[in-house]
């Protein structure tokens, strides 16, 4: 029997449709135009009457009642549509998957027994549609051929006679491939047989570049049917006769091959020479070459999978948004988040029915690219006919089949499901073949607008913990300062669980006596109960008093729930459990978000490193601790994943905070914060959706910070690192003092370290850096060097210097930037006509500074130049100072012409700034 056939289904099973003289003809319950739709048909040879009768599906909400005077004509077809957003239809219930349409008589909604019933088969929406037909006198329903509303049904032609049996497949002869090679940091070689009878490959050879290098399988050595057969280093094979372990004729290199020959000498396989040991972002450990699909094809990027099935690395396509009801057709948007055009030609988009949908989607045709940062739409009916829905699972597949993205959701989403950050989310707006309208973050996970500057730190990056030293869920980190030296706290997500460990100058760390297995921090309301699961604790960090905190974005006993809340223990409590001294819920105080986007990470400031330089929100001016009683002697500024913003809050012992200030770092997402005491700055860095990015803030006392944005390390592998600390400078040695990294998913190899520059000569010493950071402009008694005159500041040693303002008023914040070659120097600030002295400090990590305008400063044209602390000038800026007290010399006398010029400009500024001023105050 055909398909159609086995489908069909006689009337008479469901209702006979002699009372009404019309039956229900066809019913289109996905994909219809403009959507579901039911047909009825009336068969007699008279007018039939419908007003007053009810359809339902299968349930008892929402019944039609067809209107009075609804006549169907002898052989004429009546179709009713459902209701649209406009209001254009008739009625206003879904058709669903294995759904039914019933008939009722007039006033009896919800029936016993409906006059009429048609029911499609489970778990499928019976596409193109299904249909009534008659077959030898009865009325059977089947898919149809095509939907064919108000016309005719139509049907696949049924054979005539029983279909003859299929003859049994012939079972495909045992054989042997290479499949997958791991070069570094281990030597190992797959094999696979994808016949369906056992492999015997006692004395084949398995050979590497060099025909020297020989080693044989050993007697009765086998593959079973479909299994796969791994050869490490210590596998025990022969060479000339010996036992003798793969090692030592063979070691795989970086520039290598494998090949494999059979007992007789002939080649049987060759993965053909590569370049390089297989990486992904430059680790070796989570990289093999191997064929996609096993057993076939060239060899490529994969992870590692020994002895199973093969796991390729995709390319950087995601599904990006997903409509599956709400509007015309169903479709699914994917996004290209790499760096390279994808081929996309062939791939296919499929849900939860592959096996009975696999004739219902179209595959791309050839040529069809997918550019870096490009969307694509698999829309419905032509890229794929089943429709999507309330609770499903959409999978995009490559032109082998294998699957490049996939997701699942549970219900029809009120709007569409879009992906903003690492989640999905309900959003009411969709944005078909464009941007999500997420708030702060979307597809790409980062702004596309945003320049990254070269990290300014060395590019060498290298672990720190080869073998299992944390849980698997890593997320925070932060140092701490003391007489005792350097430590670096680190804190998991899964457990709560935090550790101590020693740092050193080289980066190098040591676990603190009695943190091996570290210790647990714990909720209040836990206290007596050390089984609950505890929160989820994103971020750390330590205060002045040696107190320790952790941000936790929910209670992992209820992960459906954002509940941002700062934690305070004593690391130094008894035991394994450390309960919270103090609790701030600041879920209240922060943006809406998911239960999995809240807070990433938390960092303590002291005040004397924000007094005049933090924005205060509220105040609407240069922070002041004064204003904020019962706090401690710092802030705590907290990073919220969904929209990448950085926020600071007063704590205060009784549990209550206060917002002081927002920042926007320019990242889509934050995972870690950390102050830098040597540069004077607060670092936000973001995981690898943004690719590892990092954005330098530079406080100034206004409501825009510095901004500088920098990639990551060269030698940071792109995943996902949620925890980032800077050393001080107490650390620093030869010009370069060590940052860590702490990556999320690894159970070891998730600790690294790096590099960034330290200034010559030290810095602040123990502690958070309380005095003037370095990039900021300094407090020192006076200058060092000798400047040169005037005249001597010419267009030819400019230097490439930019600053951030042209035009400034007295007392004025400007940032000056020389560019990161310059980053952790030691420089002098003069402005001229006269030189005249303004500060020192330390460039920071872009090579900027910034400096105060004097209050006294003349109105007019003037530059300002940077030297080193040897006296070496290193670039200059011009400026124009507004409503000063008098004109500016700018090192000679100025010639009448000038004089005027510099008036125009100065009235020119006035009345800019007016303007600006108006602007504000509109």
């Amino acid at each position: 029997m055909s398909a159609t056939l086995l489908l069909a289904v006689p009337t008479s099973a469901f209702g006979a449709d002699a009372p009404l003289g019309v039956r229900i003809n066809e019913v289109v319950s996905n994909g219809g135009s403009p959507d579901d739709w039911i047909e009825f048909y009336n068969h007699t040879d008279g007018d039939v009457d419908l007003s007053g009768f009810i359809v339902q599906d299968n349930s008892e909400k929402n019944p039609y009642t067809f209107p009075s005077g609804t006549i169907v004509a002898q052989g004429e077809y009546l179709v009713i549509d459902t209701l649209s957003d406009a209001g254009e239809g008739d009625f206003d219930f879904g058709l669903g998957k294995g759904d039914s349409v019933r008939v009722f008589a007039p006033g009896d909604a919800n029936g016993v027994e409906p006059l009429l019933q048609t029911t499609w088969p489970a778990d499928t929406h019976a596409v193109p549609s299904w249909g009534a037909q008659e077959v030898d006198g009865d009325v059977v329903w089947s898919i149809t051929a095509a939907s064919t509303k108000g016309a005719e049904n139509t049907f696949e032609v049924a054979p005539e006679g029983p279909e003859e049996p299929e003859e049994p497949e012939t079972p495909v002869a045992g054989s042997v491939f290479i499949n997958e090679v791991d070069s570094q940091p281990a030597d190992w070689v797959e094999f696979h047989n994808p016949g369906d009878t056992a492999f015997d490959v006692s004395g084949y050879e398995i050979r590497d570049n060099s025909d020297d290098h020989r080693w044989q399988f050993a007697q009765g050595t086998s593959i079973a049917a479909g299994g796969f057969l791994v050869v490490e280093e210590g596998t025990i094979g022969v060479v000339d006769g010996v036992e003798t372990a793969f090692r030592d004729p063979i070691g795989i290199g970086s520039a290598d091959r494998i090949r494999l020959f059979d007992a007789s000498g002939a080649l049987v396989d060759d993965t053909e020479p590569w370049e390089g040991h297989a990486a992904i972002d430059g680790d070796f450990a989570a990289a093999t070459f191997a064929r996609c699909i096993d057993g076939e094809g060239s060899f490529a990027l994969a992870t590692p999978t020994p002895g199973a099935a093969n796991a390729c690395v995709g390319p950087d396509v995601v599904i990006n948004e997903i409509e599956s009801n709400g509007d015309a057709t169903d479709w699914v948007e994917v996004y290209n988040d790499g760096a390279a055009t994808v081929d996309i030609s062939g791939w296919t988009v499929m849900d939860d029915k592959p096996a009975d949908h696999a004739a219902e989607t179209t595959p791309l045709p050839t040529g069809t690219l997918l550019e870096p940062g490009a969307y694509f739409v698999f829309d419905q009916p032509a890229n794929f006919v089943f429709g999507l829905g309330g609770g499903d699972t959409v999978t995009v597949r490559d032109a082998n089949g294998k699957t490049v993205a996939e997701h699942v959701y549970a219900d029809h989403a009120k709007g569409v499901w879009a992906r903003c950050g690492d989640e999905f989310v309900d959003l009411a707006v969709s944005t078909k073949g464009a941007l999500n309208s997420c708030d702060g973050g979307g597809d790409d996970g980062g702004d596309p607008g945003i320049e990254l500057a070269t990290w300014p730190g060395s590019a060498d990056v290298r672990v720190l913990d080869t073998t299992a030293t944390f849980l698997e869920d890593s997320s925070g980190l932060d140092v701490q300062e003391t007489a005792d030296g350097a430590f670096l706290w680190a804190v998991d997500n899964g457990e709560g669980r935090i550790w101590k460990l020693k740092a050193a100058a080289d980066g190098s760390v040591s676990m603190v006596d009695g943190w091996a297995d570290g210790k647990r921090v714990r909720f209040q309301k836990d206290a007596s109960n050390p089984g609950a699961a505890g929160p989820d604790t994103e971020g750390i960090t330590t205060d002045a008093d040696g107190l320790v905190y952790v941000a936790s974005e929910r209670d992992n006993s209820a992960k459906g729930v954002n509940e941002n809340k700062i934690l305070q223990v004593d690391p130094n409590g008894a035991g394994s459990d450390l309960v919270a001294l103090t609790e701030w819920d600041l879920t209240a105080l922060l943006p809406a978000v998911g239960a999995n986007l809240g807070i990433e990470a938390v960092e303590w400031v002291p005040d004397a490193a924000l007094t005049g330089k933090l924005f205060d929100d509220e105040a609407q001016a240069a922070y002041d601790p004064a204003s904020y009683a019962g706090k401690n002697d710092g802030l705590f500024f907290v990073a919220v994943e969904d929209n990448g913003g950085v926020y600071a809050f007063a704590l205060t012992a009784d549990g209550s905070a206060q917002l002081v200030s927002t920042i926007d770092p320019g990242l889509a997402g934050v995972m870690a914060l950390d102050y830098d005491s040597v540069l004077g700055v607060m670092w936000a860095v973001c995981d690898d959706g943004c690719h590892g990015a990092s954005a330098q803030i530079t406080l100034n006392g206004t409501a825009e910070p510095g901004l500088a944005h920098f990639a990551r390390a060269a030698g940071l592998p792109d995943i996902n690192n949620e925890g980032f600390a800077t050393a001080p400078a107490s650390l620093a040695s030869n010009g370069q003092r060590p940052v860590w990294w702490f990556a999320d998913g690894f159970a070891s190899e998730a600790l690294r370290t790096g590099t960034l520059p330290a200034p010559v000569g030290g810095g602040d010493g123990p502690g958070e850096g309380p005095g003037e950071g370095p990039g900021e402009g300094g407090s020192q008694p006076g200058p060092s060097i000798d400047p040169l005159p005037g005249d001597a500041i010419v267009e030819g040693n400019r230097g490439g210097a930019t600053v951030d303002k042209s035009s400034v008023a007295p007392g004025d914040r400007v940032t000056i930037t020389l560019g990161t070659q310059h980053a952790g120097v030691d420089v002098e600030v003069w402005m001229y006509s006269e030189p005249m002295f303004l500060a020192d400090g330390t460039l920071n990590a872009a090579g900027a500074i910034t400096v105060t305008i004097p209050e006294d400063a003349a109105a007019g044209a003037h530059r300002l130049a940077v030297y080193s602390a040897s006296g070496e000038l290193l670039g200059w800026v011009s400026i124009q100072v507004t409503g000063g007290g008098g004109l500016a010399a700018t090192g000679s006398e100025l010639p009448a012409g000038a004089l005027v010029l510099a008036l125009g400009l100065l009235i020119a500024g006035a009345v800019a700034a007016t303007l600006r001023r108006r602007r504000q105050t509109a």
